[in-house]
């Protein structure tokens, strides 16, 4: 899914191990131009009802370069998954 000169492959929520929180993970493509740092705002839905938000950072970002991330969502039991419909992902910032 592109967005804002990004694109965003195999978005997933997961349980990992046995503790008790979510973790969103993917790859993200940088299609705009080289970073050193970028920071993304992440937001996640049950419906309309937000259930969690937080942010991703990528170090190193070149353009044209694709890179696996995992976020813990600290605070979202893995018992929420099902209820998970969307997500948003918005570029927050970059130098």
């Amino acid at each position: 899914m592109p967005i804002g000169g990004f694109s965003f492959y195999d978005i997933d929520f997961v349980r990992k191990g046995t503790g008790p929180w979510i973790v969103m993970q993917g790859e993200i493509t940088n299609n705009t131009r080289d970073y050193h740092t970028c920071v993304f705002h992440l937001s996640v839905f049950d419906k309309n009802l937000l259930l969690w938000t937080g942010a991703l950072k990528i170090a190193g970002f070149r353009k044209g370069c694709t890179k696996p991330f995992e976020v813990l969502m600290e605070g979202l039991n893995h018992q929420s998954l099902p209820s998970i419909s969307r997500y948003d992902i918005f570029f927050e910032s970059g130098y």
